[in-house]
């Protein structure tokens, strides 16, 4: 569902709307899901909030990010590379696959990799994200943690899934592509999966929350 059809459906419903999202592997019939209002029972324990930007990147959704980690360390990004009003910021996007990082943040990120990636053969495709691997021996285990920081202290922690993921028979990627400076980063569906996501429109508060998507 396009953003401008969620924005009216959820005015009718107290300006909220939650989804989850499920593994983009998953078997047919485990589905995604989408509610306008109130979560009717949230058996989400560790649902953690952060503030929702609206009015400035319309009609996307920004939140503020203050960093990425990877494994405990945050790369030195410039900090207006995180700030909206400074033609950067951050949108969290259903309708984008794949998470784009402008090209500074971007080469911090993958470089962050690179120990972890030494040991497998690089290779060059010609479509999606920009750095694939041969998969052979691939332990998730031997992958570092990313995490994303929000500036009010919310943390997202994917699985390892979410930001290395399949392409092909024998090749995994970074979820990640790059895009200009300046210009905006984009949160996509894959790094978001596995995870419940709220939206208060009216009060601009998100909430997420591990799940299994099975209410």
């Amino acid at each position: 569902m396009c953003i401008l059809l969620q924005l009216k459906a959820a005015q009718k419903f107290g300006d909220k709307f939650s989804y989850c999202l499920v593994d983009h592997l998953s078997p047919s019939n485990v589905v995604n899901f989408l509610i306008f209002g109130e979560v009717s029972s949230s058996p989400l324990p560790k649902i953690q909030y952060t503030e929702l930007i609206l009015g400035i990147a319309n009609p996307y959704y920004a939140v503020n990010v203050s960093g990425i980690s990877v494994n405990g360390t945050m790369p030195d990004i410039p900090s207006n590379i995180w700030d909206v009003k400074a033609g950067g910021g951050v949108l969290i996007d259903s309708g984008s696959s794949l998470t784009f990082l402008v090209k500074p943040e971007y080469d911090r990120v993958i470089a962050a990799f690179q120990s972890s990636l030494s040991k497998f053969k690089r290779l060059n495709l010609d479509h999606g994200p920009e750095y694939c691997f041969e998969s052979a021996g691939f332990e998730e285990s031997q992958m570092p943690k990313l995490v994303i920081h929000f500036a009010d202290g919310a943390k997202l922690e994917p699985p390892v899934k979410s930001y290395v993921i399949d392409d092909a028979e024998g090749v995994k990627c970074l979820g990640f592509t790059s895009t200009g400076w300046p210009g905006i980063s984009v949160i996509g569906n894959i790094m978001q999966q596995n995870h419940l996501w709220e939206f208060d429109l009216l009060n601009g508060n998100l909430g997420f929350a591990p799940s299994t998507c099975i209410f």
